[in-house]
Parts: structure tokens; C-alpha cells; sequence
């Protein structure tokens, strides 16, 4: 759907991170998963971002921390007005 990229950070027994795969599977948005678990190069990568949580979502290098689906379907341009929950 999307022709941006889009990687997920990710680690083991989360369920934030589970649940926001499971979105981006039924947007049907391509992605690649890094998961700081098995792989700690994952992990010192986001570390030098200054990130030290998962999940976190890079898309086209802009950063959402967390599931926020409607900040990620709003970068993805899947909705045109995004406003957090706060304002």
C-alpha cells in the first residue's frame, strides 16, 4: 500500500509491539522488523537515535514512538488530520 519505508523495532513478549504487527498486516503496509532481542546491532542502532523503548516506528527516518496507530496512519498518509488524544 505504502511506497515509503517503514521499519518497526521490536522486542520479544511485548504486546504493544505484537498488536501494532498486527495492524500494519491488515493496512497491509510493507515493513521490515528488527527485533532488539535477537539482535542487539537492533538495539545499539536505537540507542544512537536516543531510543531506548520498543516499539518504535521509522518511517522515511521520521520516528513514532509506541503504538499510536493514528500518528503512524497519519504519517503513512492514510489520514490527512492527526490530533493526539491530549489536545
Amino acid at each position: 500500500m505504502s511506497n515509503q519505508e517503514v521499519i518497526v523495532y521490536t522486542s520479544e513478549n511485548n504486546d504493544q509491539c505484537e498488536k501494532l504487527l498486527g495492524r500494519l498486516n491488515q493496512w497491509e503496509i510493507d515493513y521490515k522488523q528488527r527485533n532488539v532481542t535477537k539482535n542487539k546491532d537492533y538495539l545499539e542502532e536505537l540507542q544512537e537515535e536516543g531510543i531506548y523503548g520498543t516499539p518504535a516506528t521509522f518511517i522515511d527516518k521520521k520516528v513514532v514512538l509506541g503504538n499510536q496507530q493514528n500518528k503512524i496512519k497519519h504519517a503513512l498518509g492514510m489520514i490527512n488530520n492527526y490530533q493526539s488524544h491530549s489536545e
